[in-house]
């Protein structure tokens, strides 16, 4: 394979019409990305290994409320629940569908 010579100049003009051009910027950017990430991951090792991690300060904790009519309210509000369920399983005990 031949590879094409490309002033700069042309080479912008050529975006999208010439595969060639479009495999560069890809293989580019590629190598770019791949390198950051990289890199990063090479920094974040080494302070790690070295002690200099510094791990986020956990947020205070508060105080838990516990309200006993609330919890009373959502148990009779899932016992309701059940209770109609029950009632579908049991079976339809209404007018029969005239098109059967």
């Amino acid at each position: 394979m031949r590879v094409p010579h490309l002033s700069t100049r042309n080479a912008f003009r050529e975006i999208g019409r010439n595969a060639f051009v479009d495999w560069i910027i890809v293989l580019t950017a590629t190598i770019i990305v791949a390198g950051a990430l990289i890199a990063g991951g090479v920094h974040l090792y080494w302070q790690i290994s070295s002690g200099n991690f510094k791990v986020a300060e956990t947020a205070e904790s508060t105080d838990k409320i516990f309200d006993k009519g609330e919890l009373d309210s959502l148990i009779g509000r899932f016992q309701s629940r059940e209770n109609a369920s029950l009632q579908v399983k049991k079976g339809y005990k209404g007018l029969a569908d005239p098109s059967l």
